[in-house]
This record gives C-alpha cells, sequence and structure tokens, in this order.
C-alpha cells in the first residue's frame, strides 16, 4: 500500500523558495514539489510519497527539519 503525506506551505514567495532550495538535493526521488500563485499567495506543496508510513513521515520530518533550519537562518540574516 502507498502511503502519501502532503505539506503546504503558503507565504513570501522568496522566502519559500530559498528554503525549499535547500531540500531538493537531499532525495529529490522521494518527493516532488508543485508551486502555485493566485493574487497575491504564493503556495508550495510538497507531495510524499512511499511504500510505507514509516518511510513517508521520515522523509516529511527530514523535509520539515530542513524547511525549518532554512526559515531560522533566513530571519537571522534578515535581522
Amino acid at each position: 500500500m502507498e502511503s502519501v503525506i502532503k505539506i503546504s506551505w503558503r507565504g513570501d514567495q522568496g522566502e519559500i523558495m530559498r528554503a525549499i532550495e535547500s531540500v531538493k538535493p537531499d532525495d529529490s526521488d522521494s518527493f516532488t514539489i508543485e508551486y502555485a500563485k493566485a493574487e497575491s499567495d504564493f503556495l508550495a506543496t510538497i507531495t510524499i510519497k512511499s511504500n510505507s508510513l514509516s518511510s513517508a513521515k521520515a522523509t516529511a520530518d527530514d523535509i520539515l527539519a530542513c524547511l525549518g533550519a532554512a526559515s531560522v537562518a533566513a530571519d537571522l540574516l534578515n535581522d
């Protein structure tokens, strides 16, 4: 059975794109990234697919940790 986890992030396009660039090299075979823009909103959706829920969760945890670290680093650089 395939497991799917989706992570959606809405916000500033520049911040989102920089943070996602830090995730892309990680293991891009296990997830896809889609972008959407509507008026002033920017949305990135990361879809993780795996043969097991535990593997999908581990990948999601890794991605969220990378996104969190990139976001904190960006905040520090902007201050």
